[in-house]
């Protein structure tokens, strides 16, 4: 149960100690990205949004509360799927969170706990709404470990969870075989603390990639990764501005943060040219859930070099990219959709 509480507990605050954000200074370039749309999520009954995804002209919600359900708004009929995936009948689950995939016309989610990874064929969605979703991947998962988020490159589905030794887990889709690899950032106040412990710290770590480069990023850590032929992984590039103030618990696993800590970084994806980083910045303690709201987009290219600094007219705590064009949760009146166009930043050399 310690175990559990540790990862909800990181879930909730990803915190960073540093106050006068070292993040900023790499930037040269600064950008205000203002909203250029809006769409109203509760006319189309999508009332409790965490997480968004723009995939083949579907907006992809999924809730944490009530029946967790997944919602497909198809933009092109404005007609609105909804799938409850939570229960234990067939191709159901106690829980599940988005597996990422570069797949053009595939939304894949995974039970993680049991290492299956389902798909809905949206190709399929847009002339069927009865579409089911189906199973695509059983991973092989050893006994005692704990992946907790995927995402799918090519030939390799990479992971994040508590593994026994080892930061980030690589299945190889052609052999069907596992492994682990890589360790956490080299920090001393993270280098007493075992495998298990390091997974809790960092089990709020988000993910994004391409055939080539695999990136992470945890609180104030941004980590770039080069794919190698044999699914193996190699450092390239690293952007370490700062670590949460913790502790540990003597007994099991718990990792506590403390409150007057910031708010970092809050989601991440990516499209052919650029990595983007959603930023918040804020105090936990003095705004409380407001610091949940993002107002900073930090852009990368693949490389790992800072490209721009990017101040959003409205915040957000979820967002997705595709088609030139950021789709963003927000919740700062009522949950809603902004829309902002990439244009200028896609526009630089």
């Amino acid at each position: 149960m310690r175990l559990i509480i540790s990862i909800l507990i990181i879930f909730s605050f990803s915190a960073c100690s540093s106050k006068d954000d070292p993040i900023f200074l790499d930037f040269t370039q600064v950008l205000d990205l203002q909203v250029a749309d809006s769409l109203d999520l509760e006319e189309m009954g999508i009332l409790n949004p965490y997480y968004i995804h723009y995939k083949d002209s579907f907006l992809i919600f999924h809730s944490m509360v009530g029946n967790r359900e997944l919602n497909f708004w198809n933009l092109r009929t404005n007609l609105v799927t909804v799938r409850n995936v939570i229960g234990q009948g067939a191709d159901e689950m106690p829980q599940y969170v988005v597996s990422q995939t570069n797949c053009p016309t595939f939304f894949r989610f995974a039970d993680y706990r049991r290492g299956k990874i389902y798909e809905m064929d949206l190709d399929r969605l847009q002339k069927d709404t009865a579409t089911r979703h189906s199973l695509v991947y059983q991973l092989p998962i050893e006994e005692g470990e704990l992946p907790l988020r995927f995402c799918e490159m090519g030939n390799y589905i990479f992971g994040i969870g508590l593994f026994s030794e080892g930061r980030i887990y690589v299945f190889d889709k052609r052999t069907q075989s596992a492994k682990i690899c890589m360790d956490y950032p080299s920090h001393e106040r993270i280098s007493s603390l075992d495998y298990r412990h390091k997974g809790a710290l960092f089990s709020g770590t988000i993910m994004t990639g391409n055939q080539n480069t695999l990136v992470l990023a945890c609180f104030g850590l941004i980590d770039f990764y080069e794919i190698l032929p044999d699914g193996s992984l190699r450092l390239k590039r690293e952007h370490h501005y700062f670590l949460p103030e913790f502790q540990t618990a003597e007994i099991g696993r718990a990792v506590t943060f403390k409150r007057d800590d910031i708010y970092a970084i809050a989601g991440i994806a990516s499209d052919e040219r650029f990595v983007y980083v959603l930023y918040s910045g804020k105090n936990i303690k003095e705004r409380g859930i407001d610091a949940y709201n993002c107002p900073h987009l930090l852009v990368y290219d693949w490389e790992g070099n800072p490209v721009a600094h990017c101040l959003l007219s409205k915040s957000l705590y979820d967002f997705s990219i595709g088609n030139g064009m950021l789709y963003g949760l927000s919740r700062e009146v009522n949950p809603i959709v902004y829309i902002y166009s990439l244009k200028d930043i896609l526009q630089m050399k």
